[in-house]
């Protein structure tokens, strides 16, 4: 993949926090790269329906915390990721056996029991989990959890795989020479390898626990305007760069020296290479939030659980860009609307079909949970048997028992026993 293109990409995915410690770095280590608007600055034109800019303090003081769980974090990219309801019900079950460290705390079999499914089709499932991230999430052992992460670094098959597959045992008892012997390559070959996987995440899960908190500054703000919503994307908290005018006169000298010329010729490329995927970003952020908005724009106004079922390809088709453009574009990324602070991702919403073959989004369902519980006789409580009739007879959604109280356990609502007003 070419320098500018990686860099477009990697750019692409930052958060705001991410692209002004990058941008920061530049500024230090780039001479051709400087701060503020350039001497031929012109004041922008007044802002369009959809460029407004915002002050300053408006969107970089609203920085916020939020506890994430581990499940919140797999739940979030089920959905996306997903392309049946069989699909979603089987990674729920995966997802709700997965411990606090990222590890399935059941076998295939087990899940096949409890699903009465193939054991194929939930296998295909727990192959997609185990590509989301934190990478080795969905592993059953040390081995598959530091395999799966150096198959993401491409590094199936290598030797740093084999020393992962056969011989844990002996870099736990630090016998490298044993493996070395055995794989028949220099122990100075071996122990840089046994390193490299030291510095794996045995435990990927331990960083998501429900103590984690992340900060947040939101990418993206939502304000309502003469009754529409009006998309302003937050550049405000990165500093504003410009190539340096000293350094392009230097490269008009014939004079210069070789060595000058080159150095200069290699920060310039750099400077150029990062203010275009800066640009990008900020471009394709905004046709990405602008029609993601468009869409949920009545659940964005209202409330968060009307939010119309929604993927990434679906999306990306409306747009004819890349899937995976869109997943890179809201990666990481907060959206600041009337209904609060919330995750770009999480206007992407998983769907269950209803009776009558119509399309309903997970939160949805969710929100009639919760309410058929608010409203419930308190002295006789409903089970989640009860709540998944109530669902089928009166608002005509089909959804398991098992899934009612995976929702219910979201809510930190406890069962029907501990409801029970005597």
């Amino acid at each position: 993949m070419a320098p500018a293109l990686t860099q477009s990409l990697k750019v692409l995915t930052m958060t705001s926090l991410d692209l002004r410690t990058l941008i920061e770095e530049e500024l230090l280590n780039n001479p051709c790269l400087e701060e503020g608007p350039p001497e031929d600055f012109q004041p922008p034109l007044p802002p369009t329906n959809h460029s407004q800019g915002i002050p300053q303090d408006d969107l970089t003081d609203k920085m916020n915390t939020k506890e994430v769980s581990l499940q919140e974090v797999l739940l979030r990219q089920l959905g996306m990721f997903v392309n049946t309801d069989a699909e979603l019900i089987i990674g729920q079950e995966i997802v709700g056996n997965i411990d606090e460290n990222g590890y399935l705390k059941v076998s295939l079999e087990e899940l096949t029991a409890t699903l009465n499914l193939p054991i194929e089709e939930i296998a295909k499932v727990l192959s997609l989990i185990q590509q989301f991230e934190p990478s080795g999430v969905g592993c059953r052992s040390i081995s598959e959890c530091l395999a799966i992460q150096l198959k993401k670094d491409n590094e199936t098959g290598s030797l740093i795989f084999k020393i992962v597959e056969n011989h844990l045992e002996d870099i736990a008892k630090k016998n490298y020479s044993l493996i070395a012997k055995q794989l028949k390559e220099p122990l100075e070959k071996i122990e840089p390898l046994i390193h490299k996987l030291l510095k794996l995440d045995p435990k990927p899960g331990r960083n998501y626990s429900t103590q984690f908190v992340q900060r947040i500054i939101p990418d993206v703000a939502v304000k309502e305007k003469n009754q529409a919503l009006e998309v302003i994307i937050n550049n405000e908290y990165f500093p504003a760069i410009f190539i340096s005018k000293v350094y392009k006169q230097m490269l008009k000298k014939d004079n210069l020296d070789p060595a000058a010329r080159e150095f200069i010729e290699n920060k310039m490329r750099a400077a150029v290479e990062l203010l275009r995927a800066v640009r990008k970003r900020g471009a394709t952020l905004r046709r990405v939030s602008e029609k993601l908005v468009e869409i949920q724009q009545d659940a964005i106004k209202e409330d968060l659980s009307f939010l119309k079922p929604l993927t990434f390809a679906e999306l990306a088709q409306q747009l004819d860009i890349h899937e995976t453009t869109v997943c890179r574009a809201v990666m990481n990324k907060y959206i600041d609307t009337p209904c609060g602070i919330v995750a770009l991702k999480g206007l992407f919403t998983a769907k269950i079909n209803d009776g009558h073959g119509q399309a309903v989004s997970v939160n949805y369902i969710k929100k009639t949970i919760k309410e058929l519980i608010q409203q419930e006789d308190k002295k006789h409580p409903l089970s989640d048997e009860n709540i998944t009739k109530l669902l089928s007879a009166r608002f005509n959604l089909k959804a398991a028992r098992r899934t009612v109280a995976k929702y219910r356990d979201e809510f930190k609502i406890p069962s029907t026993a501990f409801r029970r007003v005597r």
